[in-house]
């Protein structure tokens, strides 16, 4: 009943003020409206606008700012939500199949283009390297592709000095041709479970003769 009574006092009021036509012609309900635009800026900024739409700094700068001045790791991967080929400061580069300035024949394909980032060099890790190239190969999918599909891409980045992903299927038979892998642990853990499956420390070892530069590890995979 005390419910009842101080909703029917709110319609009353409503039905009676003066000072707002949208709440006379929808007592109650339209203080809903009001209450929306009061937080329309936080639901704007939080749900509606993307990373790089304020202005004059979007969210992504300053994020980039925030853990630039507390001294964390201020590298952040934008990924495509960007604008891209119209934003400065983007390094693109673009496949082709048919280079303009192509080996002469019997030459080999030497394209040296190292990364400029040192892999583990902000925490100081003990064998933190540089890339020798700065297109790799990424993990796809096995089935997809195919072993011989995978077989190539790995010669392939011998010739091209670049790393190639294993993908979650682990390291195979068809990743062992001189390409520098990067060993991906999935959830799967193929090549490093025990005979139950589980996570297993001890069985991270590379086979003897994979030249391998680093591993990648899902973050929800490995529990141990």
């Amino acid at each position: 009943m005390g419910i009842a009574a101080v909703l029917a006092a709110i319609v009353l009021y409503d039905i009676f003020q003066k000072k707002h036509a949208v709440v006379r012609n929808l007592p109650i309900i339209g203080h809903f409206r009001y209450l929306l635009e009061s937080v329309g800026p936080e639901l704007r900024q939080y749900i509606v606008t993307s990373n790089d739409e304020e202005r004059p700094f979007s969210r992504d700068e300053r994020r980039w700012v925030y853990s630039t001045a507390k001294r964390e790791n201020s590298n952040f991967g934008f990924g495509t939500d960007n604008l891209l080929d119209s934003a400065s400061n983007y390094i693109l580069i673009k496949h082709s199949a048919f280079p303009v300035q192509a080996p002469a024949q019997g030459d080999p394909p030497d394209y040296p283009l190292p990364c400029s980032t040192v892999l583990g060099g902000f925490r100081e890790r003990a064998k933190r390297f540089r890339p020798r190239s700065l297109v790799n190969i990424s993990g796809m999918s096995f089935g997809s592709l195919s072993s011989s599909a995978v077989e190539a891409l790995n010669k392939g980045a011998k010739l091209a000095n670049c790393l190639q992903g294993t993908g979650e299927g682990g390291i195979a038979d068809c990743h062992l041709h001189g390409g520098e892998l990067i060993w991906q642990i999935g959830t799967g853990y193929f090549g490093c479970r025990d005979g139950n499956g589980q996570f297993d420390r001890g069985s991270c070892i590379i086979p003897t003769g994979v030249p391998q530069a680093s591993s990648e590890c899902e973050a929800s995979s490995v529990t141990d």
